[in-house]
This record gives structure tokens, sequence and C-alpha cells, in this order.
């Protein structure tokens, strides 16, 4: 997990060193960031998480260090990952992408984490900031939506629980229903 004072201390562009940029949005969008991040701390190392399918389009990004992520290699990676500590971890803000690296950024050990938007316009990820942040992780475009999911996911495990319920109820009824006939 990230050090609480992550979300609290202030971003220092002039102590970045290495960066560490996820793939939670389209590749090229990350493409576009990976350039930022080169204009706005040169000589900084920046490693590049990826998915799978995006390892060619990457490659020649001009990324330091490129680590390619597999559904399946998720827990590792994030191991590896937590061996190193990056001084800043850049992280897309984009609606589309990869749900499964949006959180990897919180994960890690860090000082700071920096977020990019569609734009190419970026803040650090503050306490201040917490409803976006909120929105980041839960793949909505607004509040409603945000709101809408989660009335969603609600109905939905209440549903779910009753028809398990009412399944096994069943399921239960006809055994004792079979063996008092037998």
């Amino acid at each position: 997990m990230a050090n609480p004072l992550t979300f609290v201390r202030p971003f220092r562009p002039d102590q970045i060193r290495s960066i560490l940029l996820v793939q939670s949005g389209p590749v090229g969008l990350m493409l576009r960031v990976g350039e930022r991040l080169r204009s706005m701390a040169p000589g900084c190392e920046i490693t590049a998480v990826v998915r799978e399918d995006h390892r060619e389009a990457v490659l020649a990004g001009g990324f330091d260090h490129v680590i390619v992520v597999r559904w399946e290699d998720r827990l590792d990676v994030i191991r590896t990952l937590r061996e190193r500590r990056f001084d800043t971890v850049a992280v897309l803000m984009s609606h589309h992408g990869s749900d499964y690296l949006r959180v990897l950024p919180y994960l890690l050990r860090t000082r700071s984490v920096l977020a990019f938007n569609d734009n190419l316009d970026s803040f650090p990820v503050h306490v201040a900031r917490a409803g976006t942040l909120v929105l980041h992780v839960s793949g909505q475009r607004s509040a409603a939506g945000l709101v809408r999911w989660a009335a969603g996911r609600t109905v939905l495990a209440v549903v779910a629980t009753a028809v398990l319920v009412v399944a096994v109820l069943r399921i239960e009824i006809r055994a004792a229903w079979r063996r008092a006939r037998a």
C-alpha cells in the first residue's frame, strides 16, 4: 500500500529521478504521456507497465524499461514493482483502457502519484482531490454515474443473494420431500 503521506506531501518535480508510467488507458495516450514526462523531467529513468497486447507499440516508445503485464501475472508484477521505489508514479485518468491496472499506482511505494487526463493535463493526486480519485478508480465519468454504478451494484448483490437463497431453499425442500416419500 502507498504511504499515506504520499497523498499529503507537496509534489516536488525537482526531486524526480525515476518515474513509473502505468498503462491504465489507451496505448496512444500512454505514448503521448511518456513524451510529456520526458519534457517535464529530462534525464529521468522512465519505466512503463503495459498490457501484453500493447507490447509492440510501447517498445518503440523510448522508455528505459518496459514491464509487460498479463492478467494472470498481476500479483507477481506488483511484488516485483514493490521491491523498487519510484519517485513518481504516473497514471492515466482516461475512461478507456485497463481496469486491472487502475489501482496499481496506489499499491506501490512512491513519493507522489501524478495523474494525466486525455488532454495531457496533469496534477498530483492529493488528499484535496479525493473525489477525482474515486471517479478514476471506479471508472465512471461523473458523480451521477458513480452513484448509478454503486446503486446498481447494491441492487445486483441483493437480487443475487435472494436468488441463491431461494435456490438453496428449493433444493432443501425437494430433498426433504424425497426423504419423506422414500
